[in-house]
């Protein structure tokens, strides 16, 4: 995905970094980031800006990786993206079961900007990507220049624009096509959700299996076209499935009728795609692989609310 060239470092300075917070809250440190972006004459309201983070951390927790957190929040009349970090090494308990967060990085974008959180967060996940100990060595700087300095030196622009990759789920269920029926089922039923992908032993998209799909499996199609449905009243056609639930094979009943996107397709596209076809989720691959799960809801609220 192309680069603008705005490296994530431009977004702050050492200004707006804190090495060491001590035996805070998270709360506590989240305050403190907030006052280090209006000493930048940024922000009018610390109290207001305060409260639409802690806010939006409680509607969900933006714990991004081991030890890293990246709360933000949309703010009215700011002019542009802004950042604050702070490290930690003694760790903060900022959402109840997860492990002790050591980075934080906040992010504030305008208002009315969609897709600038996105595009920060692609950016700082590209540092962490080339930085594996990025967590481990920043606890070692004392230095809130020696701070800036690393995130600079490991690059991380801002993408030229928002990718389907940037907004995917890296974390869906899945079944394989050699999965029995009885097992689809039993994940429909546990986790509640409308339809799964099918992949193969390479990991490649193959199929879609839906509560629809089953339905249709159970209520073969002649017999929509019955007037008088006596014959099957006790559940006959479900009867049947039940007994053989174990031995029909999901690469003989799934479904080929589902949308993809590559990962480096605008995510413009979800939108568009998910108006034309109806789908209520869109797979992203890379090549044949299937890396993502785009789902309606998911879009809007990283559109519209993230």
């Amino acid at each position: 995905m192309p680069d603008k060239g705005i490296k994530f470092s431009s977004l702050f300075g050492p200004g707006q970094v804190i090495c060491g917070l001590g035996e805070v809250s998270r709360n506590e440190a989240l305050k403190r980031l907030v006052e280090l972006i209006a000493a930048t004459g940024r922000i009018s309201d610390i109290g207001e800006v305060y409260r639409l983070v802690v806010q939006r951390e409680e509607l969900s927790c933006t714990i991004l990786g081991p030890g890293i957190a990246v709360p933000h929040a949309r703010i009215e009349n700011l002019d542009s993206l802004k950042v604050a970090i702070a490290v930690n090494p003694e760790g903060i308990d900022y959402h109840e079961g997860s492990d002790p967060v050591r980075l934080i990085v906040m992010i504030l974008t305008p208002a009315d900007d969609p897709g600038g959180y996105l595009q920060a967060q692609a950016a700082l996940a590209k540092v962490c990507v080339r930085h594996e100990t990025l967590v481990e060595d920043l606890c070692e700087l004392a230095d809130p220049e020696a701070v800036w300095r690393t995130f600079d030196e490991e690059g991380g622009s801002l993408p030229d624009y928002v990718a389907a990759g940037h907004m995917m789920s890296r974390e869906y269920p899945f079944l394989r096509e050699t999965d029995p029926l009885n097992k689809a089922i039993d994940r429909f039923y546990s986790l509640g959700i409308a339809e799964m992908p099918v992949i193969d032993n390479d990991g490649d998209l193959v199929g879609v299996v839906s509560q629809r799909e089953l339905l249709r499996v159970c209520l073969p199609e002649h017999i929509t076209w019955m007037d008088d449905l006596s014959p099957v009243l006790h559940f006959e056609p479900f009867t049947q499935v039940l007994r053989n639930e174990e031995r029909t094979w999901l690469a003989d009943i799934m479904s080929p009728d589902y949308v993809t996107l590559a990962e480096d397709a605008p995510a413009i596209e979800v939108a568009r795609e998910m108006i034309r076809t109806g789908a209520s989720r869109v797979f992203v691959t890379r090549g044949k692989k299937l890396v993502g799960v785009i789902t309606i809801q998911g879009f809007l609220s990283k559109v519209l609310r993230d």
